[in-house]
């Protein structure tokens, strides 16, 4: 018996020396990842849609802008889409379909805003149904079935523009497009004056942006990535896109 709890606690330290020198790799090659711009082209890669972008808006004209939400109201990640929203609408003149989860507040506001960027009350539409991306897809064909076959614009986050266009294929939409609703980069100065700033001479002042902004802003992508890398990976697996 002691025999086989020692053959046991001896598997039991194998198995957690092993998981700490996993994670231990994981942690060392994100942090490497993160010292270089892969982590700008992944998230890049995943908000661009090649077919608007090589035909423009030249030879696709949307009948309608579909923006999907999911983020409170007011929030960074619905607003930015907002935005988008209303100047693609008011740009080429179409009619809005909000795609977002039922609330008494946020569709609202969203509406709100929308008529505050100059769109008409009758020209913005709704779609509450589902909790996710599949889920919204297929209540969208269902509530809206003229929608398949018209040309839609898509807008929602970056990271999640690639499966949104897949989950809709898959749902008989024919004709869509995408646009990843990407922040825009700062144009300004950020270095720093050591006279001005003061403080403790004992600690070193640190000059690089890429230490101060970038490299923590390439790990909160990787994650925000690979977090969508396996919901697309789990979505193939059950046979949605």
């Amino acid at each position: 018996m002691r025999f086989a709890a020692d053959i046991k606690l001896k598997r039991t330290i194998a198995a957690v020396k092993w998981l700490f020198v996993s994670f231990g790799a994981i942690f060392l090659i994100l942090n490497i990842l993160a010292l270089t711009p892969a982590p700008f082209y992944m998230h890049r890669s995943l908000g661009e849609d090649s077919v608007w972008e090589s035909d423009s808006a030249a030879n696709f004209r949307p009948d309608y802008v579909v923006m999907f939400g999911g983020a409170g109201m007011p929030s960074g990640s619905n607003l930015i889409r907002l935005y988008y929203t209303a100047e693609f609408a008011q740009n080429l003149h179409t009619p809005v379909v909000l795609v977002h989860p039922q609330d008494s507040v946020c569709q609202a506001e969203m509406t709100k805003y929308l008529v505050g960027s100059g769109l008409a009350p009758d020209s913005i539409f709704y779609m509450t149904g589902g909790s996710n991306t599949r889920s919204q897809s297929v209540c969208l064909a269902d509530s809206f079935p003229q929608l398949r076959s018209v040309n839609l614009l898509i807008i929602t986050a970056p990271e999640h523009l690639a499966r949104t266009l897949k989950c809709l294929k898959r749902c008989g939409f024919k004709s869509i497009r995408g646009i990843g609703a990407f922040e825009s980069t700062v144009d300004f100065d950020l270095t720093l004056d050591k006279r001005k700033l003061k403080g403790n001479q004992l600690v070193p002042d640190v000059e690089s942006t890429n230490l101060r902004y970038t490299f923590w802003n390439y790990l909160q992508l990787e994650i925000v990535c690979f977090r969508e890398y396996f919901a697309t990976a789990y979505y193939w697996v059950k046979g949605w896109i």
